[in-house]
C-alpha cells in the first residue's frame, strides 16, 4: 500500500474514533492527513471508504503468512478471524461507519464490489481457488458469511471475540457441506 494512502486511511480511522462517518468531510481528512496529492488520490467519501478497506486488506495480507496449511474450512476461518482482528483494532471507527450504513444503506451497496475483491484476495491468501463459476459462488458465499458474522461482531463485547468466532465456525460448518470446504 502506498505510504500516502496508508496515511490517509490511518488519519481517517483516527478521526472516526471521535466523529461519525456522516459528519466526516473530505476536506477535514485532506487537511489533517497533510498528503500533498490528496485530491489526486481521494475524490469522494466512497473512495475514502474503499481506501480504508484497502488498508484493512493490506494488514490482512501481512498477517496471512502466519496461517498454517490446513483444510479449507479452517483456513477460511483463520483468514476471516484475522480480518475481524484488524477490524477490532479499529473498532470505534468501523462502528461509526457501520452506524451510518444503517441510515444510508446505499453506501454499503456501493462498497460491495470492493468487498467481493477483498473476499477473493482472502481466498487466494489461503490458496482456495476463486476461478470459474464455482470460484465465484465461493466468493459470494464467503461474502454472505462475512457480512452476517460482521453483524455478530458489532455486538460482540467479549475481549476474545468468542461470540464472533462461534458464529463464524457454525456458519462455515453449515455452508462447508455445500461448498465442500
Amino acid at each position: 500500500m502506498k505510504k500516502d494512502l496508508k496515511n490517509i486511511a490511518l488519519e481517517t480511522l483516527k478521526i472516526l474514533t471521535k466523529k461519525s462517518w456522516s459528519n466526516l468531510s473530505i476536506k477535514e481528512i485532506k487537511l489533517k492527513s497533510k498528503v500533498k496529492l490528496f485530491s489526486n488520490l481521494i475524490k469522494n467519501k466512497q473512495e475514502l471508504l474503499n481506501n480504508i478497506n484497502s488498508y484493512f486488506d493490506y494488514n490482512l495480507i501481512l498477517n496471512s503468512k502466519k496461517i498454517e496449511n490446513s483444510n479449507s474450512k479452517d483456513m477460511i476461518f483463520e483468514i476471516l478471524m484475522m480480518r475481524y482482528d484488524v477490524l477490532q483494532d479499529n473498532r470505534k471507527a468501523v462502528l461509526s461507519i457501520f452506524k451510518s450504513f444503517r441510515n444510508n444503506p446505499k453506501e454499503l451497496v456501493c462498497m460491495l464490489p470492493k468487498l467481493l475483491t477483498s473476499i477473493e484476495m482472502m481466498l487466494n491468501c489461503v490458496k482456495i481457488s476463486s476461478k470459474g463459476i464455482v470460484g465465484k459462488i465461493k466468493i459470494k458465499g464467503v461474502l454472505v458469511i462475512y457480512l452476517t458474522t460482521f453483524l455478530v461482531w458489532t455486538n460482540d463485547e467479549t475481549e476474545s471475540l468468542e461470540k464472533t468466532m462461534t458464529f463464524l465456525d457454525n456458519s462455515l460448518d453449515q455452508v462447508g457441506k455445500l461448498f465442500k470446504l
